[in-house]
This record gives structure tokens, C-alpha cells and sequence, in this order.
């Protein structure tokens, strides 16, 4: 991408000036950045987005009545070709003062007897499956944010890397493998995405995968085909699973695809989030057991972003394998699946491994 200093340059100014923005490249696309002229983000009920166009939704993990979005008042795209970038000064910054508070990350001690406690509720029947999530506090703070995502849109090639900032949520990176949702002309493909095993030992062939990672593969893969009967889809195929790998590690990934009409897509978002990928089973009692043992709110972890035109494409994503990121260290969160034979100290290997995505490319920064 020839462009990257220009991406970078952009970057930075959106950072320092605090402007609302959203930058974003869909695997197989062009890095895109949106930005607002004025700082305060607009809301939505499901019930509307069938009218929104070129915004940039976002959600929390914790499912809420109105969805803000960031408007595209400036849109920049960074190809072959250099954009300019200085469109951007017609934006306004924010004066509202940015989240920096400094917590420690989650110790293996406290994980592994949280792990632990769920695990012996799912064997006595209490709950199938839930998803317990642990944060790790890292030495990289705003203005590395610009080089990161850089070395993101580089190394991750099939994953869905956004850098987003408004004044209600902060400044958030991510990089997921995990697509929610893609539908365009009623036609609609969801991902389901679990089981996880680090790259270098999983098996290319998901048959060779373990009994625990396929059976969470079958469960979120009912769970998703379920909510799409209930919504009167037509034509449903599921394919897979197949392997596919998210840097450091590989998971157990079916396409569920099928037709909707246009305006139960929001719907299908709506019932589907948050899937049992990032939540567990049954959905309401593993969220309150999440609200219960997890030391911190999720906030926008596990929640979902990207962006939205129902007059043409709409794909959106988990956000897993993110990070908020605060003036001098960034909280990266990471998650495991627990069920009634997990191991403690095999799920907090999992979560080491899914935070090697970050982690190699902060030790291994390159020349700006």
C-alpha cells in the first residue's frame, strides 16, 4: 500500500485532535477512513437501520436499545493512490476529557479458579457453556495506535482491522477473525466461529480437531441456524467446518448463509448478538455469571463494529482481539470458552496464545 505514510499522517492527527473517526479494511479491501466534522455521535434502533447508509456502527457486548454510529461527513480511502488527508481538518475534535485509568491486568491465579468455578456449573447442569474473558495490561499507549494498525492491516490479512475513536468509548484497536454478519440484496452470511487450538498444532483437516472444540462448533452453529428459522430465512446452507487461521492461533469456522428480506437483517443482528462464541449457553444465564466473575465490564469486547449501507453492503464483526488503548498502556482482552471439560490451566494457555496477535506485533515494531 504506497499510501501508508499518508494512512499514518492521518492517523495521527485524528488521535491528537481527537476527532470522531472510524478507519477500517475489510479482508480483501482498501483501508477506509471515516470521520465526523462534529464530535458527537448519533444513535439508532434497530428498527431504522434499513435507512442508514455509509456509517459505522457500533455496539457494546452488553446488547442496548440504540446504537451509535460514526458518519462518514469525510471519507478517505487509502489504495495505490494517495488521498488528501487534509479533508480532515474540516473535522472538530472532542473536549471531553479521555478515559486513562490504570488497572492491572487479570492474574492466572484469579482466572484459573474462575475457569474453575464454571466449570464445575457446567458439570452439575447449571449451564453449557460460558465464555470467560480476562484482560492484560500492555506497555503501548495513543501514539503507536497509528503504526499498529498499520502493522495490522499487513499481517493480518484476512481479519477485520479497525481503529475507532469517539468520545463515549475512547480509543479502541482491533483485528478479529470473527465475522458477525455480512448481507447484501437479502442475501445474508453469518460466521460461526469456535474451538480454538494454536496454529502450529491445529490440524488442517477439522475432523482431527478435538471432541470439546467440535461440539462448541456444533453449538454455536444451532444456536445461529436456529434464530434464522425464527425469522422466516429461506434457502439455508451451512458449510464447513473448516480451519481457519487468525495469526498465532486457528479456529473451527461455519458459514451459515441464507436469503431475509432486507429489514429482519437488523433483526437476525439483533436476536443473534451476542453469539455463543463470545457469550455461552443459555445466553442469559452466562451473561450474568460474565457480569459476576469477570473483574471489569466488557464494554466494547465482544460486542460488534463495522460498516453499514443498506442500500448496498452491510457486513459487521465480533470484536474480539482488541484493545482499548489509553495514553501510555492499552487493556487487551481475551477469552476462552468453558464447558464442563475445560482445564484451568489449558483455558489460560488459550487466552496467552490469542493475546500472541498483539503481542508479536508490539515486540516486533517495524520502521515507520
Amino acid at each position: 500500500m504506497s499510501s501508508v505514510p499518508a494512512l499514518r499522517q492521518a492517523l495521527r492527527h485524528c488521535i491528537e485532535e481527537r476527532i470522531t473517526f472510524a478507519a477500517f479494511r475489510v479482508p480483501g479491501g482498501q483501508v477506509t477512513l471515516w470521520a465526523q466534522q462534529t464530535p458527537e455521535l448519533d444513535h439508532c434502533e434497530s428498527g431504522l437501520w434499513w435507512e442508514l447508509n455509509d456509517v459505522f456502527l457500533i455496539a457494546p457486548f452488553r446488547p442496548i436499545e440504540r446504537t451509535a454510529l460514526i458518519r462518514s461527513d469525510v471519507e478517505l480511502t487509502f489504495g495505490d493512490a494517495e488521498p488528501h488527508w487534509h479533508r480532515l481538518l474540516e473535522c472538530i475534535g472532542t473536549t471531553t476529557p479521555a478515559p486513562d485509568h490504570d488497572r492491572p491486568g487479570t492474574t492466572q491465579a484469579a482466572y484459573e479458579d474462575a475457569v474453575d468455578r464454571i466449570r464445575q456449573e457446567c458439570a452439575n447442569g447449571a449451564m453449557e457453556k460460558v465464555v470467560l474473558s480476562r484482560t492484560i495490561r500492555m506497555d503501548v499507549g495513543r501514539d503507536q495506535a497509528p503504526r499498529l494498525f498499520v502493522e495490522a492491516v499487513e499481517h493480518r490479512p484476512d481479519a477485520f482491522v479497525a481503529l475507532v475513536s469517539t468520545p463515549d468509548h475512547g480509543l479502541w484497536l482491533g483485528a478479529t477473525p470473527e465475522r458477525l454478519i455480512l448481507a447484501e440484496n437479502d442475501h445474508v452470511r453469518v460466521d460461526a466461529l469456535a474451538g480454538t487450538m494454536h496454529a502450529d498444532k491445529a490440524p488442517m483437516d477439522a475432523t482431527g480437531w478435538t471432541d470439546k472444540e467440535l461440539h462448541e462448533q456444533r453449538v454455536v452453529t444451532k444456536s445461529i441456524v436456529g434464530s434464522m428459522i425464527d425469522l422466516g430465512a429461506r434457502t439455508i446452507h451451512v458449510e464447513g467446518p473448516e480451519v481457519l487461521t487468525a495469526g498465532p492461533v486457528a479456529h473451527l469456522c461455519t458459514r451459515i448463509t441464507a436469503n431475509v428480506d432486507g429489514r429482519a437483517i437488523a433483526e437476525l443482528v439483533s436476536t443473534i448478538h451476542p453469539t455463543p462464541a463470545v457469550c455461552g449457553i443459555p445466553r442469559e444465564h452466562a451473561t450474568a455469571r460474565i457480569a459476576t466473575m469477570e473483574d471489569r465490564d466488557r464494554e466494547l469486547y465482544a460486542g460488534f463494529w463495522g460498516p453499514w449501507s443498506a442500500d448496498g453492503r452491510m457486513e459487521l464483526f465480533v470484536n474480539i482481539r482488541c484493545l482499548q488503548v489509553f495514553r501510555d498502556h492499552a487493556e487487551l482482552r481475551v477469552g476462552a470458552g468453558i464447558t464442563a471439560g475445560s482445564v484451568p490451566s489449558q483455558e489460560w494457555t488459550e487466552t496467552e496464545h490469542k493475546a500472541d496477535s498483539w503481542r508479536l506485533l508490539i515486540r516486533d515494531p517495524k520502521p515507520a
